[in-house]
């Protein structure tokens, strides 16, 4: 008989304490800062886990990312619960497009109005590599444009709001004037981007370097000498 009371007086303790602190909650910490709480409802060995927040939003990690992974009791129901917000998880692949505008800087520096596309893979949320193509338009005395095409690599500091990120871009320029006028194209720059939506508003600003040839007179002739046009660009553009 006493044996049955105890039974029952641990029974009534251990729902009690259970109720007072909910049901457990696995909470995934990721390299970046970043921590995820609710349910992990998928986890594929040495490739990803997916997590389900308790407002019903699924984040797919990839392992690659994932710092280590704990378990914690909920709060009761008689606590305000607290509002988690996660940094987002990257997509797989990317598209990034975006316009701007660079003032001329140095000896032969010339303004120029770019246009940047860009696709790639998310290696990891930090790192992304990709290949472009778009149009520099330059305005001088004689207007032209060169076509590049470029290999872009991305460092982005991922972020609850606004992610800082670099990036770098080098490739060859196609001169529409002619093939023999092509050259090296080269730009790094920095900036920052946030959520709009599905998809993200990028902002940022480097330095351009653009290989092509300028007119000298030497020896009382026209000949022309690759140099390399340099300018102070500011960028705006959409990641998908």
């Amino acid at each position: 008989m006493k044996l049955r009371i105890w039974a029952l007086l641990l029974f009534a303790w251990v729902t009690t304490a259970w109720s007072q602190t909910g049901l457990p909650k696995e909470v995934v910490h990721l390299k970046n800062g970043s921590v995820l709480r609710g349910t992990i409802t998928e986890w594929v060995p040495e490739v990803s886990l997916t997590i389900q927040l308790a407002d019903n939003s699924v984040f797919v990690c990839p392992i690659g990312d994932v710092a280590k992974v704990t378990r914690e009791f909920a709060p009761s129901s008689s606590e305000e619960p607290k509002v988690l917000r996660a940094a987002p998880v990257s997509q797989e692949f990317e598209f990034f497009a975006s316009l701007g505008y660079g003032i001329s800087s140095g000896k032969y520096g010339l303004d120029v109005m770019n246009f940047n596309m860009v696709y790639g893979k998310n290696l990891t949320s930090a790192h992304f590599v990709g290949g472009g193509t778009g149009l520099r338009y330059f305005l001088s005395d004689n207007e032209f444009a060169m076509l590049p095409v470029f290999a872009e690599y991305r460092y982005r500091m991922q972020r609850e709001s606004i992610s800082p990120y670099g990036r770098v871009a080098l490739g060859y320029s196609l001169n529409t004037q002619g093939i023999e006028k092509s050259g090296v194209l080269f730009n790094p720059r920095i900036g920052v981007e946030f959520p709009a939506g599905l998809a993200r508003i990028c902002f940022d600003m480097g330095y351009q370097t653009q290989q092509m040839p300028f007119p000298f007179i030497e020896n009382w002739s026209l000949v022309e000498r690759f140099k390399n046009s340099e300018a102070l660009c500011f960028n705006l553009g959409l990641v998908f």
